[in-house]
């Protein structure tokens, strides 16, 4: 699917990857790997016309790893020196968030290999949750549904049909 036709939005064809930049790619490797069971898919050197054209800097070069973490295609992304600027923007992408199914189990799992959740899991509209930050301090939201429901579509589209009746 693409832009086929000049009428309304363009055409989708489905979700294809989040791309999380990262200032150590092994250091993320492991974290992503340890803490997510990441099943690495490929692992890329970039340089060249193309990676400058998409930087905007000449010489640009960097490295791309991408897997699957529970079917979800993530791509890191580490492009060598990135300038700091004080405290980091959160407009735009603010985080990933991955399904469990025992939220309290895996919040004891997190701090079992020696990462530390930021807070301990909270509700917000019926949604249980807490965060945990990866190395360069992208923050991860893990998430427990209720009911036995497996994803936020089956939570927000049946209690809009709850609403409705």
């Amino acid at each position: 699917m693409g832009a086929s036709s000049n009428d309304g939005p363009l055409e989708i064809g489905g979700f294809s990857h989040v791309c999380i930049g990262v200032t150590d790619m092994d250091r993320s490797l492991d974290f992503y790997t340890e803490l997510f069971g990441m099943d690495v898919v490929f692992d890329v050197e970039l340089a060249g016309a193309s990676m400058e054209s998409v930087t905007g800097t000449d010489g640009a070069k960097g490295r791309m790893v991408g897997g699957l973490i529970g079917g979800a295609m993530v791509e890191l992304l580490a492009l060598g020196d990135v300038p700091t600027s004080g405290a980091p923007s959160r407009i735009g992408y603010t985080n990933i968030s991955f399904r469990v199914d025992d939220l309290d189990a895996t919040h004891d799992r997190v701090r079992a290999l020696g990462h530390q959740p930021l807070q301990d899991p909270v509700e917000i509209g019926g949604v249980r949750m807490f965060f945990v930050a990866d190395p360069d301090g992208t923050p991860i939201e893990l998430i427990e549904l209720p009911d036995g429901l497996t994803s936020t579509v089956e939570l927000w589209r049946d209690g809009e049909r709850d609403r409705a009746s």
